[in-house]
């Protein structure tokens, strides 16, 4: 060979390898920006999961102490039960309503029966059910409240209008 063929066939190969070191500059350049995204998406997914745990964790904290509330309801209304039936002597009575009522000062203790309400109580113990609304001022509900079986309730003495 001759020295121009060298020379260029030196000079081909040089810009050979140039090139190919930039095309390998060019794919670890985009293999670096590739895994740098899929980086960033796994932390922002990972992120998000984590948040919705934390809510999800929330979430059931309140169901939690909710479940608890009920929990000592139940045992609350539970033992109430147990306790009338092993400490007081079953009378009869003529009115269902008045079974369980304990006079104390100024009011009579109660127990809530099934099918009961305030108006239901305030018949039965005055006649009338315009009284529903005093039986609910003193035990701090309202006139419309739900009442719960076993529930102790304060029923005012008869007011003197009531007589």
């Amino acid at each position: 060979m001759t020295d121009i063929e060298n020379i260029n066939l030196n000079e081909i190969e040089e810009s050979n390898n140039k090139k190919n070191k930039q095309f390998g500059w060019q794919i670890f350049a985009f293999s670096a920006m590739l895994l740098a995204i899929i980086s960033l998406i796994g932390l922002w997914y990972v992120n998000n999961e984590r948040l919705f745990l934390i809510i999800d964790n929330n979430k059931l904290k309140l169901e939690v102490k909710t479940l608890k509330e009920q929990i000592a309801t139940l045992k609350n209304i539970d033992n109430n039960n147990v306790q009338k039936s092993t400490g007081e002597k079953n009378e009869q009575s003529d009115s269902k309503q008045l079974e369980s009522k304990q006079t104390e000062g100024n009011y009579t203790m109660y127990e809530v029966k099934p099918g009961d309400s305030l108006t239901s109580i305030s018949i039965a113990f005055y006649g009338t059910e315009i009284y529903a609304s005093k039986i609910a001022e003193l035990n701090g509900i309202s006139p419309e409240s739900f009442l719960q079986l076993g529930q102790k309730l304060k029923i005012p003495d008869k007011p003197k209008e009531a007589n």
